[in-house]
């Protein structure tokens, strides 16, 4: 199992502009800070003995047999970049 805790990031101004696409043509700047409250995220290897090969729990539960049926479309992309084949619970 892995659990994260990653805080949750305000920005002032210049967001868009820590890509290097945009300040490397336009330059830019960022103000932004981190606050003391955070999301939490768990993942675990789902047993294979469920119907489902993927759980995701957020303020909807999904339950999907393959990557592409996965409706969260962070989590789908996620998974799909990292070619995830095993199964997972993800909260």
């Amino acid at each position: 199992m892995i659990i994260t805790r990653t805080p949750f990031r305000m920005s002032f101004f210049g967001g868009g502009t820590d890509y290097p696409e945009h300040y490397l043509k336009h330059g830019g700047s960022v103000l932004a800070t981190s606050i003391n409250k955070y999301c939490y995220i768990s993942c675990r290897v789902l047993p294979p003995f469920f119907d489902h090969k993927y759980r995701i729990a957020y303020s909807v539960i999904e339950h999907a047999k393959s990557v592409d049926e996965i409706k969260h479309p962070a989590v789908r992309g996620v998974l799909q970049y990292l070619d995830v084949s095993l199964g997972l619970e993800i909260h």
